[in-house]
């Protein structure tokens, strides 16, 4: 079985497949049995300049580098919407595709470079550095918490879904312990909800010779927006009567190959509760806009550019909520266990919740997502 492979090493396989037109990749998949070996050539990517011809391209590019049998594997049906659904944020659960640490270098780093075409810079960190805290959680003796399989970044699945085209549908999943992208692409455009990160410990840590701290951004932007109410405000965003252990609308519809249960969760009416964005300063409002970007532009501008817009405009803001729950002693104090925070707009939904840790004890860790209501998995499931 293969170990991940190294940022470098993803860059110089990439370099090396571009490198000229057709390059077969000569690379044995993890079982390094002859009968295995690619059977396709890697296309020439570098006329591409376009975002969709980049994933088109990389998505071909990556199916290449495997052997028939991983590729019937990784490569499946667009209407397999069970295997669509089947994320989590729990270890030890059967995902959708193959397991990294199940390919040969080529195809890891192939699989990389195709997540790096679809993310931003930010979101490939984050990528990097949520698979390096699960190799820190195997580096302290973790056993894989609530799904009883073991951590580290070998376990992350790749998943293409149907055929990748520049305006037909498809899909690629990535995703393990703390982690979902599912990123659909439907009549040209990509849509890159639910997505679900979580990282422990949230403090940071090294492993390996690097420092990585995921998702810092993303809590201290949240935590920011709320830092910046007044106790009147705080006290209007407070969900009374409410506790959270998780987020909310987590992977609730899990192999169903339905959108129903979550679409089913979120709340309505009465039930959206905390401050109006509208009724904050620009100065809040601004926080807001920040604190969504931060989930928003983890992915290519091309993908993040106008959903962006569409969630920070002022005719969003009117129908945008900013909540929180936990200790009300405490306020929005994410090293408190419980403490709970989301925007709830028209179409945005954001959720970070902060968890006592499973494996790094005394201290919380976050869990969180961000969903589109009416455009997760591009709306067609």
């Amino acid at each position: 079985m293969s170990v991940p492979v190294s940022r470098v090493t993803v860059l110089a396989l990439l370099i090396a497949a571009c490198d000229s037109t057709a390059a077969t990749v000569d690379a044995t998949p993890g079982s390094g049995d002859a009968s295995t070996a690619p059977d396709a050539a890697v296309p020439d990517c570098t006329a591409a300049t376009t975002h969709l011809a980049k994933a088109v391209c990389a998505a071909d590019g990556f199916l290449a580098t495997l052997s028939t049998s991983e590729r019937a594997a990784v490569n499946l049906a667009f209407t397999d919407s069970a295997d669509r659904t089947r994320w989590s944020n729990l270890p030890g659960v059967t995902r959708a595709g193959v397991a990294m640490g199940a390919l040969g270098d080529a195809s890891q780093a192939a699989a990389l470079a195709l997540m790096q075409t679809v993310l931003s810079s930010d979101g490939s960190a984050d990528l990097e550095g949520v698979r390096a805290a699960d190799d820190y959680l195997a580096s302290l003796g973790g056993g894989g918490g609530g799904g009883g399989g073991a951590y580290g970044a070998a376990n992350y699945s790749i998943a293409v879904f149907g055929t990748p085209s520049e305006s037909g549908d498809w899909a690629v999943t990535f995703g393990g312990h703390h982690m979902a992208w599912n990123i659909t692409y439907h009549g040209g455009v990509g849509y890159p909800t639910p997505n679900h990160l979580g990282v422990e410990p949230k403090a940071a840590f090294t492993i390996d010779g690097a420092t990585y701290q995921p998702m810092a951004g993303e809590g201290d932007a949240l935590a920011g927006v709320f830092g910046a109410l007044s106790s009147t405000e705080l006290a209007s965003a407070y969900l009374a009567g409410q506790t959270f252990s998780d987020v909310l609308i987590g992977p609730v519809e899990y192999g169903t190959g339905s959108a129903a249960a979550a679409q089913a969760k979120f709340p309505v009416g009465a039930n959206r509760k905390g401050v109006l964005v509208s009724s904050l300063s620009a100065d809040q409002q601004a926080l807001v806009t920040s604190a969504i970007a931060e989930w928003v532009s983890d992915y290519d501008p091309a993908i993040a550019s106008d959903l962006l817009a569409a969630y920070t405009s002022s005719a969003a803001y009117a129908d945008t909520y900013v909540a929180w729950a936990g200790t009300p002693a405490a306020g929005v104090d994410v090293d408190v266990s419980g403490t709970y925070m989301r925007i709830d707009g028209p179409r945005v939904w954001i959720e970070v919740a902060c968890q006592s840790g499973v494996v790094v004890q005394g201290a919380t860790h976050y869990h969180g997502i961000y969903r589109d209501k009416a455009l997760d998995y591009s709306g067609t499931l």
